[in-house]
């Protein structure tokens, strides 16, 4: 997929889909999370009921694996890029001066205020003064 470049205002614009999509991912990673740790003492379960249980999650992480690659190809086709599933930290290409460089932000941040090199990632945010054209 090739890059999609926004400006801040673009950017911004996509936040409500971005925010839903980016707490549907977290719901979904702990479920698979949980779906995953579930283990079964062989000594104290009857056969059947392994295989019915190991069938039933198999089915559940299958469906909830489906589910949070369908998210992420939703995000990609905004055109953000997502850095952190677990911060909620998502980058947008943008151009300044005749090179690329990544909005950045964060969910829970109310608007997107920071910027970086490509190169910095999240540890090199600048603020956003400037960039708002």
């Amino acid at each position: 997929m090739p890059k999609k470049y926004f400006t801040v205002e673009g950017a911004q614009k996509q936040m409500p889909k971005i925010k839903k999509s980016l707490i549907k991912l977290q719901n979904l990673k702990k479920a698979i999370d949980a779906v995953l740790s579930v283990e079964m003492d062989s000594r104290e379960v009857e056969y059947e009921e392994i295989i019915e249980t190991s069938a039933k999650l198999n089915k559940e992480y299958h469906k909830l694996s489906y589910d949070f690659h369908r998210e992420i190809e939703n995000l990609e086709k905004i055109g953000c890029i997502l850095k952190d599933l677990e911060q909620g930290l998502v980058d947008f290409y943008c151009r300044l001066e005749g090179r690329d460089i990544f909005l950045c932000w964060r969910l829970g941040e109310g608007r997107i205020k920071a910027w970086h090199e490509v190169e910095e990632g999240f540890a090199g945010r600048q603020p956003i003064i400037g960039l708002e054209q």
